[in-house]
């Protein structure tokens, strides 16, 4: 139970981040709005809990204000969702790589079907090679953080995800993109390759 509370947690934060992403005084987001997308997903949540969330992002650096009057509702005033800045590693090869707000992600993790959601406390980390940063970035867009390491390549942090859907679309990226945890997600995938390749046996 503790793991599913986990879980619809850090999923309103990242739901609210996309659908403030791209807001401006003119486009808000209303509370009912944010209510029916946390809905969509099977969150319940009562305003407070809310209002909690959007002070956190305050927090953390969203620049988040609310219009009155009709439709009130939230918007950021520079129109993006900035990543939020984890503190310095000793390992400078390192750096967070800021995530612009993409509305592909629109198309991408959050078309994803809930059942390919998992309910887990531990991230999901992928590696991809420089030449595929656009599409990954244009797939998950600020639902991710994004390191590069030393050898120029893209570790990518993300809510855990398994599923022929999402698996469908990491089969596109070819030999570039790379699941490195957790294992059981990474041998769900080598199985769904295998399970391709025997359609087309003996072809």
């Amino acid at each position: 139970m503790q793991m599913a509370k986990s879980h619809n947690q850090k999923a309103k934060i990242l739901i609210l981040e996309h659908l403030l992403a791209g807001t401006s005084r003119d486009r808000v987001v209303t509370m009912q709005e944010i209510l029916d997308k946390l809905a969509e997903y099977e969150i319940t949540a009562e305003r407070k809990s809310i209002y909690d969330d959007l002070e956190a992002l305050r927090e953390f650096g969203l620049d988040i204000e609310f219009k009155r009057g009709r439709p009130g509702g939230y918007y950021l005033k520079n129109g993006n969702v900035p990543s939020v800045q984890k503190k310095p590693t000793a390992d400078k090869a390192q750096k967070v790589v800021p995530a612009k707000a993409s509305a592909g992600a629109e198309n991408g993790f959050m078309s994803l079907r809930k059942s390919e959601l998992q309910e887990a406390d531990k991230p999901m980390k992928l590696v991809c090679r420089k030449s595929k940063e656009k599409e990954m970035r244009a797939f998950f867009g600020t639902m991710a953080e994004y390191k590069i390491k030393e050898d120029g390549e893209i570790q990518i942090t993300v809510p855990q995800i398994s599923g022929p859907q999402f698996f469908g679309w990491l089969t596109a990226m070819g030999k570039d993109v790379h699941i490195l945890k957790p294992k059981k997600t990474a041998a769900a995938y080598r199985d769904y390759l295998k399970t391709l390749a025997k359609e087309y046996k003996g072809v």
